[in-house]
């Protein structure tokens, strides 16, 4: 995701959990300020050519609508997939979450919340890195296992599969989606900046989800 030239006022939609890179976002446009920032989001889009997008940071405290929250600084641009207008000016989208940010400054909530970010390097997958990936996957694999064999109720319907081709295009990220993790985890992991801490935060998440099917919590 290539913001526009010079400082990069980005659009900015605070929400209750942290997007990740390759997520599907389907919203509900219904407050003043952010249809304003949607018309404001397909007219730059318009002039370049390209898709509108703006970006999503995860509410560290407060709520989604009204304003007054407190905000997560590391964040995923979203990227316009398609729009449908209703008569009354809500609208309803679908986006995808693209490349990571960081705000490097907050602006002043007018008319939406806005924010100057700078774009975050994609996380490389090393050669080194594999042998961790690898362990990460079985364990997984057992996880997902053993939910269907001690907690058949628990578990989704068709069993989620982890191949290592499916994090050539975003990473770890591509395995979290599959995972059931709550907003804190899934930031941790966004805030993360190479596979080895990534993979540090899913050994948590593996552990604690198996915990909770094992001991019933």
């Amino acid at each position: 995701m290539t913001p526009e030239p010079g400082p990069p006022v980005t659009p900015m939609f605070p929400l209750g959990t942290a997007l990740l890179p390759g997520e599907p976002l389907p919203l509900r446009i219904f407050e003043p300020r952010y249809r304003q920032m949607l018309t404001d989001c397909l007219g730059r889009a318009e002039k370049a050519e390209g898709s509108g997008f703006f970006g999503v940071v995860l509410i560290a405290r407060g709520h989604e609508v009204g304003g007054g929250d407190v905000r997560h600084d590391v964040g995923t641009y979203a990227r316009i997939d398609n729009v449908l207008r209703q008569a009354d000016g809500q609208a309803s989208l679908t986006c995808t979450g693209a490349g990571r940010f960081r705000v490097t400054e907050w602006l002043p909530d007018d008319p939406y919340p806005r924010a100057i970010t700078e774009p975050l390097p994609d996380i490389a997958i090393a050669t080194a890195d594999h042998p961790r990936i690898l362990d990460l996957r079985d364990r997984l694999t057992a996880f997902v296992n053993e939910v269907a064999e001690t907690r058949p109720e628990a578990a989704p319907a068709g069993l989620p599969e982890f191949e290592v081709d499916d994090v050539v295009e975003h990473g770890l990220f591509a395995w979290t989606l599959r995972l059931p993790i709550g907003p804190a985890d899934r930031q941790l992991l966004l805030e993360r900046d190479t596979v080895a801490a990534q993979v540090d935060v899913l050994d948590d998440v593996v552990e604690g989800l198996t915990a909770m099917i094992r001991f019933g919590r």
